[in-house]
């Protein structure tokens, strides 16, 4: 406006951001623990009454092996199988992007001259 002087960036307008600053409430770690531990939790109670709901027994059969177990457990023990196998070609994938950029970063370093 005519006759303001210019603010800098990040300044209160109006003194309204020192209004919000004085009534906001710090982050904490807590809070973050909270944040994560609802739907943890959430997760937890729909994971108990699936097994609740499938208690009856299940013949399973893999290779020369078989049993009769709960189906709940034998779907929930797949899952968490499945979930490592998932994990670990994951973690290969990744180890295999760090070595390549590394050996991308060493080779533009060598034509900059920084080695």
């Amino acid at each position: 406006m005519a006759g303001e002087e210019p603010r800098e960036p990040g300044e209160a307008l109006d003194g309204l951001d020192d209004k919000k600053s004085e009534l906001a409430v710090p982050k904490s770690r807590a809070a973050g623990a909270w944040k994560s531990l609802v739907p943890a939790l959430a997760f937890a109670a729909v994971i108990v009454i699936f097994v609740v709901q499938n208690l009856h027994k299940a013949k399973i059969s893999f290779l020369t092996f078989s049993g009769s177990f709960p189906l709940a457990l034998a779907l929930l023990v797949a899952a968490a199988l499945g979930a490592l196998v998932v994990f670990f070609l994951g973690s290969v994938r990744i180890a295999q992007f760090r070595k390549a950029f590394r050996r991308h970063q060493a080779q533009h370093d060598t034509t900059r001259g920084k080695r």
